[in-house]
């Protein structure tokens, strides 16, 4: 992308593409800010049973900003980024001359063993071991033209947001009470994350995170469908090749930006309608916001994707986000690193924090772990090539050991 001086900042011809690294980094920033809940309270149980541990005005305000602007829309950006990535990937080899399904299959493994330990022994809340599943799904649709990834992604979203409509409004919320535990069966769990989290031992918390996953699974099942769609919209994106020349595509990029919000904001008014009439009704699990869900939280991320390009044609938007390509370089190394960071403030074996930072203090600290870990980003980057995390994936995937020292 070239400003009005003619200076770019795509990297179309070496290994990156500037843009999607500050997008990936800006990702990142909104996956802490929407896991911060999950890292330091019980939330998705407190969340089902529509109670807070902190109920001041602030601290609302908070939760609900976290909910309208943030939850959904930046794994939605991660989940394009991922579907993007794996054209570019498999592109790139083709045309070495390599053999990209043999390397990317290694690549999944190594996500897929990753992500397992990660959900096991760190934190509950993996995404990887999805991701590496879903990159498997890809390679099936891998020779599908642009328009049918197209197809193939928005019918993924809206059929299955017409399938839990159906089910939600047709069935009197029935799946929602089907799926809930008993409330009180959550209460207790509830309090025994608490207890587990903040004084038992790393054996008892591996159990616990076993329930929480159990939880997440029964209350978030839908983010599968979510985090699959948005995967055929990225590898659609990718084989247009939006982002190999975005200044020629800069009025697609406008139009889309329109259209996506013209979409995604009605779509997320709807869903916080039906999420308070339903709370009302039908305590318990709630699904009926979840058909609007999967309709607002792709369009707003494509909007904070556009907003981002055009952002990055401005002076201000290079000076203060274009920094933020440092943590997309390292971004698998970073989002270990998040967890890692995380249950050692809120969990036994650390500072055993869990349940006594309120939201609006977990925003803060937040953007105080971001800021540490994109300054150790940039030192990082000025003597190595890639993150640590990010060669030893290399390695992986071409079976030989690369310089990592620039």
């Amino acid at each position: 992308m070239k400003n009005k001086q003619g200076r770019g900042l795509a990297s179309i011809g070496g290994e990156r593409i500037a843009e999607l690294d500050i997008i990936r980094g800006v990702a990142l920033l909104g996956i802490l800010l929407a896991n911060m809940p999950l890292f330091s309270s019980p939330y998705p149980y407190h969340q089902v049973l529509n109670v807070s541990l902190w109920n001041d005005g602030l601290n609302q305000f908070v939760m609900s900003f976290l909910q309208i602007v943030v939850e959904y829309k930046f794994i939605s950006i991660f989940s394009f980024l991922f579907g993007l990535g794996f054209i570019i990937f498999m592109e790139r080899l083709q045309q070495r001359g390599e053999k990209p399904v043999a390397l990317y299959v290694r690549r999944l493994l190594f996500l897929m063993l990753l992500g397992f330990l990660h959900g096991h022994f760190v934190w509950y809340g993996d995404i990887l071991l999805i991701y590496s599943l879903f990159g498997f799904i890809l390679l099936l649709f891998r020779n599908l033209s642009p328009k049918a990834l197209l197809v193939t992604g928005m019918g993924t979203l809206l059929v299955m947001a017409s399938l839990l409509a159906w089910q939600t409004f047709g069935f009197d919320n029935k799946l929602s009470t089907a799926l809930a535990p008993p409330p009180e069966q959550m209460e207790q769990l509830a309090e025994q994350s608490i207890t587990v989290y903040q004084t038992r031992s790393f054996s008892e918390m591996n159990s616990q995170r076993s329930e929480d996953a159990n939880m997440i699974r029964v209350g978030m099942f839908y983010n599968v469908f979510l985090s699959l769609g948005m995967f055929f919209l990225g590898a659609y994106a990718g084989k247009r090749g939006f982002f190999r020349d975005l200044d020629k595509h800069r009025l697609t990029v406008k139009r889309v930006w329109i259209w996506s919000a013209v979409v995604g904001f009605p779509f997320l008014a709807l869903q916080f309608v039906l999420k308070e009439a339903f709370d009302v009704n039908h305590p318990g699990l709630n699904l009926a916001q979840v058909p609007a869900l999967l309709i607002a939280s792709p369009a707003l991320a494509i909007f904070y994707i556009t907003s981002l390009l055009l952002l990055l044609r401005t002076a201000i938007g290079r000076q203060w986000i274009a920094p933020l390509a440092v943590v997309g370089r390292t971004a698998l190394t970073n989002y270990l690193l998040q967890s890692i960071i995380c249950t050692t403030i809120f969990y036994s074996f650390g500072f055993g924090l869990f349940a006594q930072v309120s939201p609006w203090l977990g925003v803060l600290l937040s953007f105080v772990i971001y800021a540490i870990l994109a300054v150790l980003s940039h030192l990082w980057l000025q003597r190595y090539k890639f993150g640590p995390m990010e060669w030893v994936w290399r390695m992986v995937t071409y079976g030989k050991i690369g310089a990592i020292r620039k």
